[in-house]
């Protein structure tokens, strides 16, 4: 007895059975699944698009009121007005006055400004690319 053999005796065995042959259409169907599947995953991605830019939007423009806000509260735009109104005490007190302009600037409220603007910018741009895709129907099987 050979190792080759037992080999031989199952090779004779599972010739004679016959292969199966996948359903007519399986193939379609399979790739119609994977389409109905990539439209919604990028029906929901563009809604949640959607979702971040007006939130975004909406934190833009509360981060612009506090702004203003934070501007009247803290003498910021008093001190930025002496500019203008006495431009000769402020140049012999250059130092000073930067130094004062710097500790009543509203830091907090323009980084809130800044992030709501930058993100609104991220998912205006995530926003279109997706409607773009949605409106070509473009997903990877489909022709």
């Amino acid at each position: 007895m050979s190792g080759t053999e037992p080999r031989d005796g199952y090779e004779r065995l599972f010739s004679k059975i016959p292969c199966p042959e996948p359903p007519d259409g399986l193939g379609q169907r399979i790739l119609g699944a994977i389409a109905r599947r990539e439209r919604r995953i990028l029906a929901v991605k563009t809604a949640v698009a959607a979702a971040l830019c007006a939130g975004s939007f909406w934190v833009a423009v509360l981060g612009y009121a506090d702004l203003m806000g934070g501007f009247a509260k803290s003498g910021f735009l008093t001190l930025a007005s002496l500019l203008f109104s006495d431009f000769s005490v402020v140049a012999a007190n250059l130092p000073d006055f930067l130094l004062s302009m710097i500790e009543s600037f509203p830091i907090f409220s323009a980084a809130t400004l800044l992030g709501g603007v930058t993100f609104a910018i991220w998912s205006i741009g995530l926003l279109i690319n997706d409607a773009a895709r949605m409106h070509r129907r473009r997903f990877s099987l489909l022709p």
